[in-house]
């Protein structure tokens, strides 16, 4: 008589247990399939480390221009707080985003923090990004449903609806500019003899 049931196997063991029955199928082969397949995985691996590779390189290697950005130097405000994430710009969103050089208007001089980033292209364009998601089918309205099926159809291929959750995805640190006060900028910008990174922007 069996007086003690056998402990259940964690969740470890059992993908022990799973690997060790594939390596046991994978001895089982024939030589030739063996290297096929050791070929083929190689072949996923060197790709994937490429692909990696690339990205990384080309994140940091793209050409660098000077751009001038305004940015907010107060927050704006909504009483909806979903309206307020989507449509209000807060202290350090840039609002805009120009080459160096850029004749500012008086009222943008004394109304934003204005500086100098050298960035990327893509860098740049993060600076203005709305955070957005897409939209899932059963949010889309009837009529965007139809449209949607009427270009299935016919075989191509329609962009995804998307919605807006904040009106930036990135800012920048304000916290940086210990002292800065936005009344310094009637009587000038404070900051336009030197030119940042991206060091001084951070994703929300």
């Amino acid at each position: 008589m069996k007086f003690f049931k056998d402990k259940p196997k964690s969740i470890s063991q059992k993908y022990i247990e799973l690997i060790k029955g594939q390596i046991g199928k994978f001895n089982k082969l024939k030589p030739i399939t063996k290297k096929l397949i050791i070929s083929f995985l190689v072949l996923v691996l060197t790709v994937i480390g490429f692909a990696i590779f690339w990205r990384f390189w080309s994140s940091t290697n793209q050409p660098k221009q000077i751009y001038e950005v305004a940015v907010m130097v107060r927050d704006q405000f909504n009483s909806n707080p979903s309206e307020d994430a989507r449509t209000s710009l807060k202290a350090g969103d840039v609002i805009v985003k120009q080459k160096e050089g850029h004749s500012w208007s008086t009222t943008e001089k004394t109304s934003y923090l204005i500086l100098k980033i050298n960035l990327t292209t893509d860098q740049a364009d993060k600076l203005t990004r709305p955070e957005e998601r897409e939209l899932k089918k059963n949010e889309l309205s009837t009529e965007e449903i139809k449209r949607m099926d009427d270009v299935k159809k016919k075989g191509e291929k329609m962009p995804p609806r998307m919605i807006t959750l904040r009106a930036r995805q990135y800012r920048i640190k304000l916290e940086e500019f210990t002292g800065f006060d936005p009344l310094q900028l009637l009587n000038g910008q404070p900051y336009l003899d030197k030119i940042y990174d991206w060091g001084i922007v951070e994703k929300k």
